[in-house]
This record gives C-alpha cells, structure tokens and sequence, in this order.
C-alpha cells in the first residue's frame, strides 16, 4: 500500500480541513501525520514536535528576538525553529513516502527537504487562504510576517507537484502572483442523515467559529438590536483577540445568548437544532472577500437556512442551492433588513433546499475527487520512472 505523510503545523484534529482529509484516505493509503503535540489518529502512525510558543504565550524578551528576525529578513530562523528541527529527526524514522500532503505552508520547507533525499516522493500543499495578505489591513504584520509569508511563497511554491486551494479567487491570486496551478477542493463536511428540524419559537439564529473584529463579529450583537422579536441569535464562537470576546458579551439584548463551544466533530450534530446559520464576513480584506468558511458547509450539513453578506465567493452558491439569501449590503441593518424581511414558509423552504445540497456537498463528494486527483498524480510518477 502507498504511503501518505499529512504534515501540519497545529493538532491536526482540531483543524477540520486536515482532519477531513485524513478521513477520506483512511483504507486506500498507509497514512502517517506529524504535526505539534498531536493528538492520536485512528488508523494513522502520529509524530509530535513541540508546538511553537504562539503570541499570547511568549515572553517580551521572545517576542523582541522574533521581531529583530523579521526586521533583518532572517526568515530561515523563522522556519527551521528548534522545535520544527525535530520534524527532520522524525523523517529518518519513517519509511520511504509515496507522497507529503502539506497542510500549513510554513512546513513547506521541510517537505522540499526530504524530496532532496527521496526524489520520487511526490509534494502536494493544501492552501487555505492567500498567505501574504493574512493580516493585510495590519500595517506592521504586513511589513514583518507579511514580508515572511511573501518569501515562503516565492521561494517554496515552484517545488510542488500539484496545490489545492479553498476558492476560485484565492486560486487566482496564487496564480497571478506566483504562477501557480491549483485545483479547487472545498471544505465540505461529513454526510449526516437529518431532516430538517421544525421552526423554533422564537426562530434561532447560530453563528458559530472564531470572533474578531476583521471578522466584523461586532455585526451579531449590532444585528440583534434591529431584529424582529421572532428572532433570538446564539453564537458560540471563540476569540484568540484579547479581550475582544469578552467585549462582545457587555451590554447585550434580550434576543442574543452566548452558549459554550462543542468539539469539532459535534458541531454539525449540535447546530442542526437551529434553524439560521449566519456569516458576517466583510470584503475588508481579499482573504475575506474569496472565503469559503467551513461553517459555510457545515450549516448546510445541519440542515440551516443561510443568511450571509454578500461576499463574492458565496453569492454563487446562494444562487445555485437557494438555501438561503445575501443582504444587500454588509451592515448588521442590511442583515436586520434581510431577515426581517423572511417568512417562515422562506425559511423552511431554504431549511429543505440545505437538505437537498446535503446529500451532494460532503466528504463523500469530495472523496472521489481527492482519490483520483492523488491517484493521477502518483501514477503520472510512476510512468516517469
């Protein structure tokens, strides 16, 4: 059986597109993961390395070293940190692979050095967002980690095989900027066998995933002032902003509950209990403006009707699925006004469009794609040698 190294720079379990992933190829591949304090896999040979101290955790003294780094373009001390060194120790414990997923591009350096060794080995990344414009509203990210993240990209992408992207527009932008081909693979979830659930009383929204003010998270508590009482929001998100969430929580209405997150796993069987999923994204940013957020799908799997801003890359969708309506605009009115706007027959009939697109946006879809995007790949090697 071939052999296949998902590499990650997070507990891969806890980030679902890789964790999806791994699923999908369980039973057709021989799979082994490395990725920081990484939790265990069923059906997969896991190795740790210690995670990297993250900005919340490191010391002044840590985070000036980091920022002299950045500053001097030191940029091979940013990638090959001591605790990443461990990943070439572990590559001389793990028999020969057919092909390194890279899950997180700052490891991309590392899968080039271990085709240095292994030239047959065939590398394929995984790109999320556009990385050089993460933080592109943030003049000093730009000008330090921006600067990184353009190097990596310049210097790295040209060595892979073959690259997923997670939007047309993303895609193009690597393309445009980097000449790199990509094939677009969604972040569809799991299959669940639902029926839609009946109308709640009141009508329950969920917003669920991480808080932030790039984000526009402020919208949810700005949209329950102008809601209809027929509506109550719950959002169940987290926030590695300091103290932005709990910002969020001051002042609230009466129509807008803050409930504890659930593990990764069970966020589709807990939503599926609501009956409107929300996005609040905003074009403030191009990473924000070609999104294609997992919660997306996922409140698609739960059976929701959607109700989103009317950001470029879900505009689409809306209009194929009709599982739900764009806002005119992206203002919490613009949302007020969209749902105010809905009757409940609107709303059950997009909650039974969701269930429709369901049985066709899932890992089960994907599978096939992946399997034979993986398979072409290899053979195409095994032909050249």
């Amino acid at each position: 059986m071939q052999k296949i190294l998902v590499m990650n720079d997070f507990d891969i379990i806890k980030r679902p597109r890789p964790a999806r992933l791994l699923d999908m190829l369980k039973g057709y591949y021989e799979l082994y993961a490395i990725a920081p304090s990484l939790s265990p896999i069923e059906g997969v040979k896991t190795f740790s390395y210690p995670a990297i101290k993250r900005a919340k955790d490191r010391s002044r003294e840590e985070n000036l070293i980091l920022h002299q780094r950045l500053k001097n373009n030191d940029f091979m001390a940013l990638i090959f940190t001591q605790e990443r060194l461990k990943i070439l120790d572990i590559f001389k414990t793990i028999p020969k692979m057919d092909l390194i997923i890279i899950e997180d591009i700052t490891l991309l350096p590392f899968g080039i050095e271990y085709i240095k060794k292994h030239p047959q080995t065939r590398l394929m990344i995984d790109l999320r967002e556009f990385y050089p414009l993460e933080y592109e509203n943030d003049a000093k990210w730009m000008a330090t980690f921006g600067k990184f993240f353009q190097f990596l990209c310049e210097q790295y992408l040209k060595y892979v095989d073959i690259a997923l992207c997670v939007s047309k527009g993303i895609a193009k932008r690597y393309k445009k900027d980097f000449g790199l081909d990509s094939k677009i693979f969604y972040s569809f979830p799991p299959f669940h066998n639902y029926n839609p659930s009946p109308l709640s009383q009141p009508i329950s929204l969920i917003y669920h995933g991480f808080l932030s003010t790039d984000r526009n998270s402020q919208n949810l508590i700005k949209l329950a002032k102008s809601l209809d009482e027929r509506f109550h929001i719950y959002i169940m998100g987290l926030s590695n902003q300091a103290g932005f969430l709990e910002s969020l929580k001051t002042n609230l209405t009466d129509n807008i509950s803050f409930i504890e997150p659930v593990e990764m796993n069970e966020i589709i069987n807990f939503t599926q209990q609501f009956d409107i999923g929300l996005l609040t994204l905003s074009p403030n940013s191009f990473n924000n403006a070609n999104a294609m957020p997992n919660k997306f799908f996922e409140y698609i799997q739960a059976r929701l009707a959607v109700i989103s801003t009317p950001i470029p890359s879900i505009i689409p969708w809306m209009k194929q699925y009709k599982f739900g309506k764009c806002a005119k605009g992206f203002e919490a009115k613009d949302l007020a006004r969209c749902l105010n706007k809905l009757s409940n027959e609107e709303i059950l009939d997009f909650k039974m469009s969701s269930n429709k697109a369901a049985h066709k946006l899932n890992t089960l879809e994907n599978q096939k794609k992946i399997l034979d995007i993986i398979k072409n790949l290899l053979d195409s090697n095994q032909s050249i040698s």
